[in-house]
């Protein structure tokens, strides 16, 4: 966790001094984990109960707070002395959880000038640094975890009575089980670096069932030994090749034992996993699907929200879900300061507050896998030109370091800025542009893909009614319509915090027009109508008729359920297929195949 301090504290004073404010960094506990400005040698203690900042960790909630206006300054015991002006308070947040919060305090008529011209762009970097250290949060759980597991395997590893040897793909011995010698008669010391061909007689490494990736049980012989084992052999697979094999030794009489096998997966996303029908969209699809298979470059375009990182993870992750890693990295989220030691990593020393043994960067941790660059449009110039460089000669040289490493990755980068115009304005490398536009996708925004809307709502209204555990709601004619009409400029990504907060607040179980038009109106992005009449909702599909009726959406639910037993069958295995293929339930799918009266038939 120390490490975690460190990157806290460099954070803290990246934000104090790009600011030139005095910031703090607290966990839940109110424990001061990183301070800079005046507030530095406070680190380590913790804040009082009677701070903004206590009460930001009570509510979870950001505030900018006056102190003059202030009924927490009001019953401060400190306010006849305090000289403090604003104070902001932005919370650090997981997915469901509040880790802790980021304060700044503004004493100066300097710094209050800063903070009143520099408002909204001070505030937006503070909740990018919150972002930051959730995802370093996230990460040290990981290791930890990680590190825990380790320690688990290893103690089953020592306390399994069989024998149990890990060689290399030519059969070097590279590890054993210590209860290895009460079987052998040799030494752990003794057999590591050993080849297994001069442990035992006639031993044959091909052993291994192609298909089932292991062996039965087969009797083999110590060399010069009258003793007979029992071995049983496994692969060890990595990047889809055979990197060793587990031999498991056991005596005749004892045959049971306890195989332990630790895989640690990522978040695995295809492009199966997506949601439209769109031309435009399914055209962006299809071009991921070609240039999957592939490992050159490609760049992402698409404005903010659209979906750039999901279908990095799924051109990673189309050929096969055993593909080594993906390291995504958001390069506008980082400090400048600090996103050349997150890219390419630094050795002991490089800088103030650096680890001791150094620290790997993201090319290095990507190494046989996909880097994804997230807003490669906001990198500096100058590391622009140490990427380049990376891609060219595939090699990375830490901060502080002379040692050349080598690396091959798949670089995906992605933006919603006009690269082209930045490359005549100066602002982004010709060369490197072109380094990274091997491949080019485009990713329509929602607004023109208006077809798909429907298809999205009813995906999210029952993702959230099953994550909050509540009925499944339904969405009237004439709310659908406005979500249709509704420009989106924040894309899916506001589309689905929209049905997040319908689902959340609408206290019937349909959602409603007022409920549309209230969260649109007050994100103030577009009037709609202020009519309660439902219009005629958009075509779903293109490619349909002219004169085709046009269907309500319950139709055209029942239509879909009906395609959808159609093609995977009418079986539980194929019900179970039909629902997540139509992104709900089984038991939504249940409940709408008795609501319409759709009869399951007999499959033989």
């Amino acid at each position: 966790m120390n490490d975690f301090y460190e990157f806290a504290q460099q954070c803290a004073e990246a934000i104090s001094n790009a600011l030139e404010v005095d910031t703090v960094i607290v966990n839940r506990e109110l424990i001061r984990i990183a301070a800079a400005g005046k507030y530095k040698s406070r680190a380590r203690t913790k804040i009082p109960s009677y701070y903004h900042l206590s009460e930001m960790i009570r509510t979870g909630k950001e505030f900018v707070q006056e102190t003059s206006k202030s009924e927490v300054c009001a019953e401060c015991p400190e306010k006849n002395i305090c000289k403090e002006k604003v104070n902001i308070g932005v919370p650090i947040m997981d997915e469901k959880n509040l880790l802790g919060g980021i304060g700044l305090t503004f004493i100066t008529e300097k710094q209050l000038e800063t903070f009143i011209s520099k408002r909204e762009s001070l505030i937006k970097f503070v909740r990018n640094i919150a972002e930051l250290l959730a995802s370093k949060i996230k990460e040290y759980e990981i290791v930890r975890r990680l590190e825990l597991n380790n320690s688990q395997l290893n103690a089953i590893f020592s306390s399994i009575n069989d024998g149990i040897l890990i060689t290399d793909v030519d059969g070097n011995i590279v590890n054993c089980s210590d209860s290895i010698f009460k079987l052998v008669k040799v030494s752990k010391k003794t057999l590591i670096g050993q080849n297994v061909k001069d442990v035992f007689e006639k031993f044959d490494m091909k052993y291994t069932n192609e298909k089932q990736k292991t062996t039965k049980l087969n009797e083999i012989k110590l060399k010069n030994r009258k003793e007979i084992l029992l071995c049983s052999i496994s692969q060890i697979e990595a990047n889809n090749a055979v990197n060793g094999k587990i031999i498991l030794l056991m005596e005749p009489k004892n045959i049971e034992t306890a195989i332990y096998r630790r895989i640690h997966e990522q978040r695995i996303f295809k492009f199966d996993d997506m949601i439209g029908q769109s031309q435009a969209f399914c055209e962006s699809v299809n071009l991921g699907k070609k240039i999957a298979g592939f490992d050159s470059n490609v760049l992402i375009l698409g404005e903010s929200g659209t979906g750039k990182e999901l279908f990095a993870r799924a051109i990673h992750y189309n050929i096969g879900e055993n593909r080594s890693q993906f390291i995504a990295i958001n390069c506008a989220a980082i400090p400048e300061a600090l996103l050349e030691s997150e890219l390419f990593g630094y050795e002991e020393g490089a800088f103030t507050g650096a680890k001791q043994s150094g620290k790997p960067g993201k090319f290095e941790l990507a190494n046989g896998g996909t880097i994804f660059l997230d807003e490669i449009g906001d990198m500096p110039l100058h590391l622009q030109a140490k990427l380049l460089r990376v891609l060219q000669e595939q090699v990375v040289e830490r901060i502080g370091g002379i040692r050349a490493i080598p690396i091959k990755a798949r670089v995906i980068s992605a933006t919603n800025k006009n690269l082209k115009k930045m490359i005549e304005n100066k602002e982004f490398r010709e060369d490197l542009y072109y380094r990274l536009n091997v491949f080019e996708i485009t990713i329509p925004p929602l607004r023109e893909r208006k077809d798909d809307i429907p298809l999205l709502v009813n995906h999210f209204i029952a993702k959230y009614c099953d994550k909050l555990q509540i009925t499944e709601k339904k969405i009237e004619d004439e709310a659908m319509t406005a979500l249709i009409n509704y420009e989106w400029k924040g894309n899916v990504r506001e589309l689905e915090n929209t049905i997040e907060y319908l689902c959340c607040i609408s206290s019937n179980e349909i959602i409603s027009f007022n409920d549309v038009k209230g969260k649109i109106q007050v994100n103030g992005n577009e009037n709609i109508k202020n009519s309660k009449k439902a219009t005629e909702v958009n075509k779903l599909n293109e490619h349909v008729l002219e004169n085709e009726e046009v269907m309500t959406i319950k139709d055209l639910e029942k239509r879909e359920i009906k395609k959808a037993l159609a093609k995977y069958g009418h079986t539980k295995e194929g019900k179970t297929d039909a629902a997540k293929a139509l992104g709900i339930s089984r038991a939504t799918l249940y409940r709408k195949l008795k609501e319409y009266n759709i009869k399951s038939q007999n499959a033989n």
